[in-house]
């Protein structure tokens, strides 16, 4: 992108795709006469892309904005700006401090920022690659430099903690461009976090200068009826407990959608049973909702029905509460009979990459289960989860709406199978009676209430509403069928639309607002990452990052990363040594499919020493050099783990 002489330039650089959702991510460059513009970039998100594509997240190429080993930086970023937790607005941020990026500072709310910091953990990145993130709320305003200032504001999503921006542009001391972002949001009351308030967000916008506003489109293309509330869905989902009362209940939730996980928590509290969170994200995300939750909080104490003055405490009603990470499934079974039971697992878009499925992936490739007379499972056979069983006597919540672009075909064959093993699976419907969590996103009168709030109560709200001075608005979060729907949505409203994919740029200076022309859409290329476990589904342990044109075909490789986590107590040796000799096995065999040796880094993070964490970085051959080294045990007995003996 060339450099700024004067004005403000917008580059859609994800998130407004041709085909798909995800990767959203805007960049905005400011200058004025002709001085080095200053640049912010609003998400770094992760794109999934198609079904036949065997990487697991793609990226714009951002190697041009942050410093990095493949690329010269030519522009720059001077900060970062986070909507809220979900992939494809945070998802580029590990991968990216993975592959040795040096990310500038982050700005977004305390949740977002624990769930950043929580996956960086996760992911054995170096601490000399994790980002400085400030924590920021509605109150503030972060100058990026005298003439271009952030300012955040809450909304309501289907995670906590979510954000929307206000960006303010000056050229010679005079409002330039005034831009509102919308980031994904809704307008209705979420049971965590602060959300959108309408008197808070008037209060906001008063003082503010709005040219554009930004608008997210997911649910642009869906039906405009009236949205469940959360006493609503909480409701419906106790009604259908109740026609199910002998039964075990299996509910799958996006991980991070901590809003839609209150809603199984409540109803499992409200009907008597004890909820169990199997999967390592919802682990995460019940991990960070506990960390973030006071007693004392009002709003929670009222969800729950607790009395004012006594203690709030989750272990009242789900297992292993204070521990969650040890909640032993087997154990939970045991204790419970199914009338009691209510398990919340991963597998809400049907996840079923090999190594890595999903738990309600793995439960529906169950063979055929049958009942003896004493009430005894038989028939699981070889396939199917490890622990939980699929009968008759199980009911599957399956709340989150399908994506066609993602998980379409997927989830209608996930619900035929479980279906053929005999149990009850219950959609989220279509109509007001039958839905079980609302949309994370606005509908189309929430997405006109929102604009009508701003046109009408910012700084220069009599210009807008009289025509004196133009007002745009853009559609953005979308593939190219929600934005032409929002953009139908705005002709009413007294403004301009602009129609923008990806890699169209915006340019705003005080005379006029363009669009102009940029690089290519089908010269964008992309960063993809394929990932994979060596222990299993919950962990990635093997990122392979390769450049891919818009097509996600390989054209180079740029690094790769094999992870090994050994512990830090001297009893650990033998399961240590089997880590590393699985990371040295698997280094070796990405050499033999073409990697070069020189891009292979092996990182190994002890766990458990009294001083922290520590992350050692080695190549190929010195991993290999540091294991013929250790003087061999004297022990002769075997180490067994996953079928096979080692010594």
């Amino acid at each position: 992108m060339a450099k700024t002489k004067q004005g403000t330039k917008i580059e859609f650089l994800g998130g407004n795709n041709e085909y798909r959702i995800g990767a959203n991510s805007i960049l905005i460059e400011h200058s004025e006469n002709g001085e080095e513009p200053k640049r912010i970039m609003l998400d770094v998100g992760a794109l999934f892309p198609p079904d036949w594509v065997h990487y697991d997240a793609a990226l714009p190429d951002m190697s041009s904005y942050f410093p990095n080993p493949y690329n010269q930086v030519t522009e720059p970023v001077d900060g970062l700006f986070i909507t809220h937790c979900h992939e494809d607005h945070i998802g580029a941020l590990v991968y990216l401090s993975a592959a040795k990026y040096e990310l500038p500072k982050e700005y977004t709310s305390g949740f977002t920022r624990d769930f950043i910091m929580s996956q960086m953990h996760k992911n054995n990145i170096p601490e000399e690659f994790v980002p400085e993130i400030a924590t920021v709320k509605q109150s503030d305003t972060i100058a990026i430099a005298d003439n271009l200032k952030v300012s955040p504001f809450n909304v309501s999503h289907s995670t906590g903690g979510a954000l929307g921006f206000h960006v303010l542009t000056t050229v010679d001391g005079k409002n330039n461009a005034g831009l509102v972002f919308s980031g994904d949001y809704h307008l209705g009351k979420v049971p965590f976090g602060e959300g959108f308030d309408e008197e808070a967000y008037k209060e906001f916008i008063r003082d503010k200068f709005v040219s554009h506003i930004f608008v997210d489109s997911t649910s642009a293309t869906m039906s405009a009826d009236n949205v469940v509330t959360f006493d609503q869905a909480v409701a419906n989902t106790v009604r259908e407990l109740e026609k199910h009362k002998e039964k075990q209940v299996f509910s799958a939730v996006i991980a991070r959608s901590v809003q839609n996980l209150a809603i199984d928590l409540k109803a499992a509290k409200d009907t008597g049973r004890t909820v169990l969170i199997a999967g390592a994200g919802l682990k995460q995300t019940f991990n960070i909702l506990q960390k973030r939750v006071k007693d004392n909080d009002p709003k929670v104490l009222e969800i729950f029905g607790i009395e004012d003055g006594q203690r709030f405490n989750f272990e009242d009603f789900v297992y292993k509460a204070s521990d969650v990470e040890r909640a032993d499934p087997q154990a939970y079974l045991s204790k419970y009979p199914p009338e009691q039971r209510y398990m919340i697992i991963s597998g809400a878009f049907a996840e079923d990459k090999e190594g890595r499925k999903s738990c309600l992936v793995l439960m529906s490739e169950q063979n055929k289960a049958t009942v003896d007379a004493k009430g005894k499972v038989k028939g699981k056979g070889q396939s199917g989860h490890p622990v939980f069983t699929v009968d008759n006597n199980t009911l599957f919540m399956l709340r989150q709406r399908p994506i066609e672009s993602i998980n379409g075909d997927k989830h209608r064959a996930l619900v035929s199978r479980l279906q053929a093993l005999g149990s009850t699976v219950v959609l989220n419907g279509d109509t007001l009676d039958t839905k079980y969590q609302r949309t994370g996103h606005a509908n189309k009168a929430e997405t006109e209430k929102f604009i009508r709030l701003t046109i009408e109560n910012c700084a220069n709200s009599k210009e807008l509403l009289s025509g004196k001075q133009p007002l745009y608005i853009v559609a953005i979060h979308g593939d190219a069928e929600q934005l032409k729907a929002n953009e139908e949505n705005f002709k009413r409203e007294p403004a301009k639309t602009m129609f923008c994919l990806n890699t169209d740029q915006i340019m705003i200076t005080p005379d006029k607002c363009e669009k102009i022309a940029g690089k290519s859409f089908d010269e964008q290329q992309w960063i993809c990452i394929e990932a994979h476990s060596m222990r299993g589904y919950g962990a990635n342990d093997i990122f392979i990052f390769d450049m891919c044109d818009k097509h996600f075909i390989k054209q180079d490789n740029l690094f790769t990363i094999v992870n090994v986590s050994v512990k830090a107590n001297r009893k650990a040796e033998k399961e240590n040594n089997y880590r590393i000799n699985k990371a040295i096995e698997k280094a070796k065999e990405l050499e033999e499919q073409g990697i070069s040796a020189s891009n292979i880094e092996i990182r190994r993070q002890v766990r458990g020493d009294k001083k922290g964490a520590k992350i050692d970085r080695y190549t190929y051959e010195e991993i290999k050099n540091l294991r013929d080294s250790k003087p061999k045990s004297k022990s002769k007995a075997r180490y067994k783990r996953g079928g096979r003996e080692e010594y």
